[in-house]
């Protein structure tokens, strides 16, 4: 009765808005949320809701704040909007994304005369080979009238994947006659022994303008531009493995004339970078955007504004945009470095010309860290940062790691909280203590320093940490972070910093963490578990697959809100 009550009493609050006040509200949602909740609630709302404006982008996902994955929506609001709300919109949808186990459902319930763009969620592999084949009753709409496809394929076996993603790719071209954009994950395997199976230089796809994929090799690349998609104008690569191959003399000499925008990212290292990057990238004659991002491991030479205006700006004269991060890492030393202001100087007819650089020097692994990067930051995750850092702000990023042979001290956590508002995942490797730990201790005890405070973080990793890093996080008095923490930390090291789990102090927040992750789980007697009372206990193998469904929120942020 309590909650009836208050549905009608904003609805009566609602129903006192002019139509232009309630279109301003209820652009700032989901259109999701405001179709689910006020659809057929009375006819001046139904009026409001029905405009296109919230109708023509639909997307059907829950959301985990946690690690940005989707998944599917709760089967209520699933079966309201199936028998109620599609039926009557379902014309005027031109944007769908959909999870695993609503696709068939959704697709089905009625007709979508004017869906041009698709997204279909962690599905499995099965129901998109159903999809995607001759006998689907959505064969129809595949073929005339998707132009954008985003799908993201689930495997339970991580290992059965190999090889049946380039499989779905190819099935995907063979039914999409008028494809003009496709966004597929996870990576595609031995795409290249696929395409030995067919014509070489066959044109899989002359409708395609844009493709955003995640590779394994470098070959893979090679295949996509080597005639394939003859029409191709924008690629974004990424590669989620470390790139050791290098370009043959074939792949050398043919150029890409057509491509317009290039983006390259590898999640882990690159191997050779004048006989990859350089001449692939000199390959496409008329690019007017360049995005890279990379490590390139076991270099002989760092990567600065001269290489980069040697390699490559001088032989791309329309290119107008030119974004990177870029780190080199060198086993020796008695190397000069250039000045911000030189390579300032090398970038000024780029229109993003506000260029960085910092160096980092290791004496343990002997070793020096070279970081090259266009401004403002525009990518999610910043790695590798050192006492060095001298700051700013990156509103982009939301995964940070930190990384060094000295300690991080106060000062430092506070300048990571003001260069990163937006931080959701934090990692640190330092094994070495806290020079300035006492002094904390007073200054806290007598309020003279404020308390940090990280109000986006989400998941903490303190595996290869030291123990002073794992206090720092479980006293209040040092770092104020969100109870739906999830923390990954050494068993020995939580004993220690709790003694042996009969700390108040910290007691406090680990009552509140959502998850905990360390070994062994299996060993933990009663009052450990009691110690973390209202905290989920996983072993540290699943911190990055465990996901906390009680932090989940209802509606999908994939989507944009209406603009």
């Amino acid at each position: 009765m309590g909650r009836q009550a208050s549905m009608k009493n904003l609805l009566v609050q609602l129903d006192d808005l002019p139509d232009e006040i309630l279109m301003c509200i209820f652009k700032k949602l989901y259109n999701g949320e405001v179709l689910y909740s006020l659809m057929d609630v009375n006819q001046r709302l139904d009026r409001i809701v029905r405009d296109t404006i919230f109708l023509r982008d639909l997307c059907l996902l829950e959301y985990c704040p946690v690690d940005e994955s989707t998944f599917s929506l709760p089967d209520p609001i699933i079966d309201r909007f199936c028998s109620t709300i599609l039926p009557k919109i379902g014309h005027k949808i031109k944007t769908l994304f959909l999870s695993r186990t609503s696709i068939e459902r959704v697709l089905h319930t009625t007709n979508y005369p004017n869906l041009n763009h698709l997204g279909l969620c962690d599905i499995e592999y099965k129901v998109a080979q159903s999809l995607f084949s001759d006998e689907s009753p959505l064969a129809h709409v595949f073929k005339n009238q998707i132009s954008s496809l985003f799908i993201n394929l689930s495997f339970k076996d991580p290992f059965s994947r190999e090889g049946l993603t380039s499989i779905i790719f190819m099935e995907i071209f063979k039914r999409c006659a008028n494809l003009r954009c496709l966004k597929i994950n996870p990576s595609l395997f031995d795409l290249g022994t696929l395409n030995n199976s067919i014509a070489y230089r066959t044109t899989i796809c002359s409708t395609l303008l844009e493709l955003h994929v995640t590779l394994t090799h470098m070959p893979d690349c090679l295949y996509i531009l080597d005639g394939h998609f003859d029409q191709l104008r924008i690629l974004h690569v990424t590669f989620d493995r470390t790139c050791f191959e290098l370009l043959d003399t074939e792949h050398r000499l043919k150029l890409l004339p057509n491509l317009r925008i290039f983006s390259l990212c590898c999640a882990a290292k690159i191997f050779g970078y004048n006989e990859s990057i350089v001449l692939l990238v000199r390959r496409m004659l008329n690019l007017e955007e360049l995005d890279l991002n990379f490590t390139l491991a076991h270099c002989t030479k760092f990567i600065d504004g001269d290489t980069l205006k040697k390699d490559i700006i001088t032989y791309r004269p329309r290119l107008y945009k030119f974004t990177f991060n870029i780190w080199s890492r060198i086993y020796y030393n008695g190397i000069h470095f250039p000045s911000n202001e030189h390579n300032q100087n090398i970038f000024k007819h780029i229109s993003n010309n506000h260029i960085i650089t910092s160096t980092d020097q290791f004496q343990e692994k002997r070793y020096r860290r070279y970081h090259i990067y266009s401004y403002p930051y525009k990518w999610k995750l910043y790695n590798n940062i050192t006492n060095n850092f001298r700051g700013g702000l990156f509103t982009s990023v939301t995964r940070v790691s930190l990384s060094d042979e000295h300690p991080f001290e106060y000062e430092f956590f506070l300048r990571i909280a003001q260069s990163f508002p937006f931080m959701k995942e934090l990692t640190i490797k330092n094994r070495k203590a806290q020079h300035n730990k006492q002094l904390i201790k007073s200054n806290n005890n007598n309020q003279i320093l404020s308390i940090i405070e990280y109000p986006n973080l989400t998941r903490l990793d303190l595996r290869k940490a030291h123990d002073d890093y794992l206090e720092l996080f479980l006293f209040d008095t040092n770092i104020s972070s969100p109870n739906n923490l999830h923390l990954c930390c050494n068993y020995q090291s939580l004993e220690r910093v709790t003694n042996y789990f009969t700390r108040y102090i910290t007691r406090n927040k680990c009552v509140n963490l959502a998850a905990l992750y360390c070994n062994p789980v299996n060993q933990m007697v009663e009052y450990i578990r009691n110690y973390f009372s209202y905290t989920c206990i996983y072993s540290t193998g699943d911190f990055h697959f465990k996901i906390d469904k009680s932090s989940h929120t209802c509606f999908n942020r994939y989507i944009p809100r209406t603009t």
